[in-house]
């Protein structure tokens, strides 16, 4: 069991641990050899001693290490030794003076909408750079969003990010992310994308909105399915109609239709901040522009995807566009019994193949995970102190 005043490695003292989780823990620890305060992620011994956690937990090293933009965490290294009687594995990584968004919301509960935008416009430009590489994140939510004092903002914990392209090291059947947070191909298992941080990256825009996630519930699959079936609920009507546009353009089901990575999105709330016409998204230009005819969405969606907004006296960019809604139809019984049959099917599959999702989903540290790579079967996830940096 690590100890404050420990020397782990015979390198990093650990001065006070920052956050628990089911993976392991986040220390602040001093480097004696380049005297600087650094945040120390350790995996826990038994999970060290695990083949595929440890390659997964290597793959976070070499993949977060290869990141080099302001607006991520950088690691400054990896290894692996003995502490007590146990093998461990640990990350090195910049300890950020910051607070979690979540920690904002919990304190202030709704943010300004300038104030969001600008925290969603950064946080965009910081995905921008490890989608460029081909680097997806797939567990955004406010835990892994800082904001330094100044008002900079840092993404931290790709610790389930993975090379689009490399061979898989999660488990045959785990969807990653935390439920309130989860892209809809996400809760569907398909594999996730740029645009499902997208997804997740508007999710966090909608609650520091609206003071509140736009799906409820204490049951973490259902909360999954909210996300693959149903439209949010309208933000509040305070909204400036700028604010609001950008976020109901992006909470679409289909992935084709939203903004299809982080810069993409970046690039969207900085036109509607300075006051232009919010852009259509490429995918829905390419999609539509030779206009064929109605395309099916992606998923058991049984609700229309929403379309891009623009605001009250914003015209569409030019060459753009909106799609006609197609006159409603009347859906034959047997196509609803089918789909009924169908959502059942996915639940159950959720049930069977994501036992551990963490309790009763809230991003404060008391669970919410859908089969995430934080939980392991027979563990349970500790809540986190009260002012957390990291999550482990």
């Amino acid at each position: 069991m690590l100890s404050t005043g420990q020397l782990l490695a015979d390198r990093y003292r650990l001065v006070h641990r920052i956050a628990v989780g089911g993976m392991g823990e986040v220390w602040q620890a001093s480097d004696t050899r380049l005297d600087r305060i650094v945040a120390v992620k350790v995996l826990k011994a038994e999970l060290s001693q695990d083949a595929e956690f440890l390659h997964r937990f290597r793959t976070e090293a070499r993949t977060t290490a290869s990141l080099n933009h302001p607006g991520i965490a950088a690691v400054h290294d990896y290894g692996e030794t003995v502490a007590g009687e146990h093998a461990i594995a640990y990350l090195v990584m910049e300890h950020v003076e910051g607070e979690p968004l979540a920690g904002m919301l919990m304190r202030e509960k709704r943010l300004a909408p300038d104030r969001t935008l600008d925290i969603l416009e950064q946080a965009g430009h910081a995905l921008q750079a490890a989608h460029e590489r081909g680097l997806v994140h797939r567990d955004i939510k406010p835990g892994n969003i800082l904001v330094t004092p100044t008002g900079t903002v840092k993404i931290t914990d790709f610790g389930i990010a993975k090379a689009a392209d490399a061979a898989p090291v999660t488990r045959s059947g785990m969807v990653m992310g935390t439920a309130h947070y989860i892209a809809p191909e996400q809760a569907l298992g398909h594999d996730a994308e740029p645009a499902s941080d997208v997804y997740s990256l508007a999710v966090c825009g909608y609650e520091c909105l609206a003071g509140h996630r736009p799906f409820l519930s204490e049951n973490a699959v259902t909360v999954a399915m909210m996300h693959i079936r149903d439209l949010p609920p309208p933000l509040p009507p305070d909204v400036p109609p700028h604010a609001r546009a950008v976020i109901e353009a992006t909470l679409v089901k289909d992935p084709r239709q939203r903004y299809n990575s982080g810069g993409e999105f970046a690039a969207a709330i900085a036109a509607v901040r300075s006051g232009h016409a919010l852009p259509t998204p490429r995918g829905l230009v390419q999609t539509y522009a030779p206009v064929a005819g109605p395309v099916a969405p992606v998923g058991p969606v049984s609700q229309p995807a929403m379309q891009p907004v623009s605001p009250p006296g914003m015209a569409h960019p030019s060459g753009v566009l909106p799609m006609p809604v197609p006159p409603r139809r009347r859906v034959p019984v047997a196509v609803w019994v089918l789909l009924a049959v169908l959502v059942a099917g996915i639940v159950v599959a959720l049930l069977v193949f994501l036992p551990d999702w963490g309790g009763s989903g809230n991003d404060d540290g008391t669970g919410g995970q859908v089969g995430t790579s934080d939980m392991v079967p027979g563990t349970r996830q500790l809540p986190p102190p009260e002012e957390t940096t990291y999550e482990a």
